[in-house]
């Protein structure tokens, strides 16, 4: 299939890559996204409407700039994503924001995106009453130390 991107340009994606989204990120109506990867390889990625082309959002696996932390999930987000509870392939996604200085990137930890990695669902989860932020720095603290940057 033929996904339009305003970034990209027109791309061929195999219709078994994308991911569906039933409830859409908070705000759009969208329900089919793809995963792009920019022309310079890093961590950073794009997760495109298949649908918009002037839609899109940079996101990074969470691994990436926050290994330790775990993202709950409710039974009823488990059972919406289709996740087998014996072997859950799961990704989350963390979506960026980025910025002119490269050391104010900063992450959603409040709104991840799930991914079943397998089936390719994915939901947005909402976490509410946790002590995440949706603009937790990009770069570990020893990163902007070096670069002698504030990290208060």
């Amino acid at each position: 299939m033929k996904v339009p991107s305003t970034r990209f340009g027109e791309q061929e994606i195999e219709e078994e890559k994308v991911i569906r989204m039933p409830e859409g990120m908070l705000g759009f109506p969208d329900k089919r996204f793809v995963l792009l990867t920019p022309p310079k390889p890093g961590p950073f990625l794009w997760f495109q409407s298949a649908e918009d082309p002037n839609l899109a959002f940079v996101v990074v696996d969470a691994k990436e700039c926050v290994p330790e932390l775990t993202f709950p999930l409710t039974s009823d987000e488990f059972q919406k994503l289709e996740l087998d509870p014996e072997r859950p392939d799961l990704i989350f996604l963390l979506v960026v924001t980025m910025a002119p200085d490269p050391l104010d990137i900063t992450v959603n930890l409040q709104g991840p995106i799930a991914l079943n990695a397998e089936k390719l669902i994915a939901k947005q989860i909402v976490l509410d009453g946790v002590n995440y932020t949706t603009r937790h720095p990009f770069f570990a603290p020893a990163a902007r130390q070096a670069a002698g940057r504030d990290t208060a």
